[in-house]
């Protein structure tokens, strides 16, 4: 079982509005949190660098430095899988396994939302026609590539986003988590594009330590 982690994310964004562009990075934390009864996972980021800036220590100025900064991460780590995986979620699509491995070797699992879906109660609306890919290590069967896309629609460009998975050593075992994550998207109508880009590195166990005082005495 996972336990709960931390590790160092750079973002970089690219906003483009026709020929205007700008790009922003970005660099902090993120923690993946598990409770205490070692039940669920909560996933938060922080941002503690904003263009090779520290970021003002005074929370109403930070939000605003962070609504000029690049895209914040979201279930970066473990939201993507948990939506397409998870028991709750499996049924809502159709897995199907490639005829034949990818180029580099590695198994191919297409997957796409299942003739139900639209019937079903528990899947999320608005996700018609998306379809996926799920690159899996033959020699290790983990997760190595995660991929999806959804068509365009109307006054929207289709979004797409992607996670790459490489192992990581927290104490004495290995996980596979998330190296790379991409994401694709356009907002106000599609005049603007977005593509934002993390890297994730320095995984290790998350500790926190804390101190108990006396009382002062009256």
């Amino acid at each position: 079982m996972l336990p709960s982690i931390t590790a160092h994310q750079k973002v970089e964004t690219h906003f483009s509005r026709g020929i205007l562009w700008q790009n922003s990075t970005g660099e902090g934390t993120v923690r993946i949190l598990r409770a205490s009864s070692g039940e669920g996972l909560k996933e938060t980021h922080e941002m503690t660098v904003l263009n090779g800036k520290p970021i003002a220590p005074d929370e109403q100025k930070a939000q605003a430095q962070l609504k000029k900064g690049p895209a914040q991460p979201s279930d970066a780590l473990f939201g993507v899988q948990d939506a397409f995986f998870s028991l709750r979620n499996r049924p809502c699509f159709s897995f199907t396994l490639a005829s034949q491995p990818a180029k580099d070797g590695t198994i191919e699992l297409h997957f796409a939302h299942s003739p139900e879906y639209a019937s079903m109660p528990k899947c999320q609306p608005g996700l018609e026609g998306l379809t996926g890919i799920a690159r899996i290590d033959p020699a290790t069967h983990q997760l190595t590539h995660l991929e999806y896309a959804t068509p365009t629609q109307v006054g929207n460009t289709a979004p797409f986003a992607s996670t790459d998975y490489a192992p990581a050593k927290i104490g004495d075992k290995t996980f596979w988590l998330p190296a790379v994550t991409a994401a694709s998207y356009a907002v106000d109508n599609a005049k603007v594009h977005v593509h934002t880009t993390t890297h994730f590195s320095d995984y290790h166990q998350y500790t926190a330590t804390s101190t108990i005082l006396p009382a002062t005495p009256e």
